[in-house]
């Protein structure tokens, strides 16, 4: 698939790599994905989404101790209030409002310890995006909640599979010769940029410089969009 062929890419199941959101992509691509992995992409894409909001703040640990630390919080950001989330998303949204803020280990660990078992937030994801016609659903499959997709889920976990790849190829090409094609294809893909993260930081500053040159007040998600890249290249979101 040609990375700049707007036209296939809407008339194939190519398409739903745009309208999916990242957990759900992910999923098919790997269906044996860690639930921990799960949340960060959940949380990711409400972060892009203005949902949620992290921050780094100084504070004192306590009102006696002489030195500020640095935390990383967690709060709401301005659509916060008219997001409607899918249910696998209120484990984010139900436990926190306007006035209240978490450090984000704490309240990535709260929202870990809710969710009864690996399965059921997989299920949660599947019911929510509609894929189930991507997943096998036989007698032992559903029994022991082993998550594997379907010949359609294969083919469309191909075509996904083939788009990021091609992006991945020629990304670094595009950028160089033809940065404003290089940054469609990036986002056309909207949260789903999983191994383009891994792009080298100087390809990375180039396509910003591009969004910013192009900006305008339609677009303002372009400048949200590199604030979330850069903080899943640095964020460590480990619970051990």
């Amino acid at each position: 698939m040609k990375i700049d062929s707007k036209y296939k890419f809407e008339n194939s199941n190519m398409y739903r790599l745009s309208e999916l959101k990242p957990a759900g992509v992910k999923l098919i691509l790997d269906p044996k994905i860690h639930l921990t992995e799960l949340l960060k992409l959940t949380l990711f894409d409400l972060i892009l989404k203005k949902v949620l909001v992290i921050k780094k703040v100084l504070k004192k640990p306590h009102p006696r101790e002489p030195y500020l630390t640095e935390y990383t919080i967690v709060e709401t950001a301005e659509n916060f209030e008219k997001y409607n989330p899918n249910q696998y998303e209120k484990y984010f949204t139900k436990r926190i409002n306007k006035e209240s803020c978490f450090q984000l280990k704490v309240f990535i660990r709260a929202i870990f310890k809710e969710i009864e078992t690996e399965s059921k937030y997989k299920n949660e994801i599947i019911r929510d995006l509609k894929i189930q016609d991507l997943f096998k659903r036989d007698f032992i499959s559903v029994s022991f909640s082993i998550f594997n997709t379907n010949q359609k889920g294969n083919k469309l976990k191909i075509e996904i599979s083939e788009y990021l790849e091609e992006v991945d190829r020629n990304i670094e090409n595009l950028i160089e010769h033809e940065p404003e094609k290089a940054l469609k294809s990036v986002m056309m893909t909207k949260g789903n940029i999983i191994p383009l993260i891994n792009l080298k930081f100087e390809l990375i500053e180039k396509l910003k410089l591009v969004s910013i040159v192009g900006a305008t007040k339609d677009n303002v998600y372009f400048d949200y969009y590199w604030v979330w890249i850069d903080f899943v290249r640095d964020f460590d979101v480990s619970l051990n």
